[in-house]
C-alpha cells in the first residue's frame, strides 16, 4: 500500500472519533470548541463518587456548544429502577442527550442493579427517545469478568438489538496492539456479533502513564505489551502516540469489507486537549511513514 493510501485510509478512519473527558475535566476548561468541532461524540464518564447531577449538567453544557454529549450509565452506580429513570429521563429531557454509553461499572453494587443487560431491558431508554446505545467491549479481555461471561454478554445485547428502536454498538476498552484487536473480532464474530465497533485508542501519552491505566483497569496484555517497552528507562518520561496502531486499524478496515470497524474512540489519558490537538494536526498535514507503519506529522 502506497503512502497516499495509506494517509488516505487514517483520515478516513479518524474524521469522526470520539473522545471522553469527566465533569471536572470540563469545568476546568469551560468548553471545548477550541479544540473540538461539531462531529465529535464526547463520552462523559459516571466515576463511582461522582454526582450524577455533575453528569446531567455536563452533559447538557456539551450539548449547549453544539457538540454531542455521550454519557457513562455504569450500573453498578444505580440503586434501583425508581433513580434509574430519573436518570435516564434527566438525561434526555433536561440534558438534551440522544446517545448514551452502558457499562456495569467497576466495584460493589450500590443496589440491585448489576450489568448493562439489565438496565437495556427495563425499556427506559426507549421511553426517553434514546437513538444510540453504546455497550462495553474487551479485546484484551477483563480480570473481573470470565471469558464465558464475555461472551454470553455479547451473545445477548445482539439479540437485544433486534428488538429495539435504538442502535446498539459495541465501544471497545483501549487495548496497544492491532493483533488483539483482529483476534478478538474474529472471536465475537463467531459468536454472531452483528453490532458496529467503536475501537478504543489511548490517546498520546507517557508509557508511565499508559502502564498505569493498564494496570488499574486490569489488561494484562497490554500490561505485558507496555512492560517489554518500559525495559528501556529513557521512554518511560517520553510521549508515546498511537500512530503505528490507527495505521494498522486503518489497513485492516480497508482490506476486510466483513469488518465491523466503524471509527475509533480516544482515551485521553495525557489530557483531551493534547489528544484533540494531535488528531486535529494529522487531519490537517501531511504524513511521513517508515517501514514500521509508524508516521510523523509534517
Amino acid at each position: 500500500m502506497d503512502t497516499n493510501q495509506k494517509e488516505f485510509n487514517i483520515k478516513k478512519l479518524i474524521s469522526n472519533y470520539s473522545i471522553e473527558t469527566t465533569p471536572q475535566v470540563y469545568l476546568k476548561y469551560g468548553g471545548f470548541h477550541e479544540f473540538l468541532t461539531n462531529h465529535n461524540d464526547i463520552y462523559v464518564t459516571f466515576l463511582p463518587n461522582e454526582n450524577s447531577k455533575n453528569v446531567i449538567q455536563t452533559c447538557k453544557k456539551i450539548n449547549e456548544e453544539g457538540l454531542n454529549a455521550i454519557p457513562h450509565l455504569p450500573a453498578r452506580n444505580i440503586e434501583n429502577n425508581e433513580e434509574l429513570n430519573t436518570f435516564i429521563a434527566s438525561l434526555s429531557e433536561i440534558a438534551g442527550c440522544k446517545k448514551i454509553l452502558l457499562i456495569a461499572g467497576s466495584g460493589k453494587k450500590k443496589g440491585s442493579i448489576g450489568s448493562s443487560i439489565e438496565v437495556l431491558e427495563t425499556g427506559f431508554l426507549s421511553k426517553y427517545n434514546f437513538v444510540q446505545v453504546g455497550v462495553a467491549g474487551h479485546p484484551d479481555g477483563s480480570i473481573d469478568i470470565s471469558k464465558k461471561e464475555l461472551d454470553d454478554a455479547i451473545i445477548s445485547k445482539n439479540k437485544i438489538a433486534k428488538d429495539v428502536d435504538y442502535k446498539i454498538y459495541i465501544v471497545t476498552q483501549f487495548f496497544f496492539e492491532i493483533a488483539s484487536f483482529i483476534k478478538w473480532e474474529k472471536h465475537i464474530n463467531k459468536i454472531g456479533n452483528q453490532l458496529d465497533i467503536h475501537a478504543g485508542i489511548p490517546g498520546p501519552a507517557t508509557l508511565k502513564t499508559l502502564i498505569s491505566y493498564a494496570k488499574s483497569c486490569g489488561i494484562s496484555n497490554s500490561i505485558r505489551f507496555l512492560s517489554k517497552q518500559a525495559f528501556n528507562l529513557s521512554k518511560l518520561a517520553t510521549t508515546n502516540c498511537p500512530d503505528k496502531l490507527i495505521t494498522e486499524l486503518s489497513i485492516y478496515k480497508d482490506e476486510n469489507s466483513l469488518t465491523k470497524l466503524k471509527k475509533i474512540h480516544m482515551y485521553p489519558f495525557g489530557g483531551i486537549k493534547k489528544t484533540s490537538n494531535w488528531i486535529n494536526s494529522i487531519n490537517n498535514s501531511t504524513l511521513k511513514f517508515n517501514s514500521k507503519n509508524e508516521f510523523t506529522i509534517i
